[in-house]
């Protein structure tokens, strides 16, 4: 699959599957702004935005990472399942780093 191929393909999964997560920080309402996938396919950060804050969403989809990779690897079924990283959509990776 080519890189465009999987990022609208982990697009359409982690939509699905973020839904069926029963975590109370993750609102009913949500976006999966955008998805970027490295060249070698090892990783995926994944930009969501949501109405109100959206840093309760992103600790929730951080704590759900190891399942959300599951399920990524077993549908796709890539030769690599490529580490998910979640990200406010419109804040850069550097902003993350600075806010940590």
């Amino acid at each position: 699959m080519k890189p465009r191929q999987v990022e609208v393909a982990l697009t359409r999964l982690l939509s699905s599957a973020i839904g069926e997560l029963s975590d109370p920080r993750i609102p009913l309402i949500y976006t999966i702004e955008r998805v970027s996938v490295t060249p070698d396919y090892g990783l995926a950060r994944v930009y969501v935005s949501a109405i109100g804050e959206v840093g309760p969403l992103i600790d929730a989809l951080n704590h759900a990472r190891g399942r959300l990779q599951h399920e990524t690897g077993q549908i796709l079924k890539l030769r690599r399942t490529p580490t998910l990283e979640f990200y406010a959509a419109g804040a850069s990776p550097f902003e993350r780093l600075e806010q940590s």
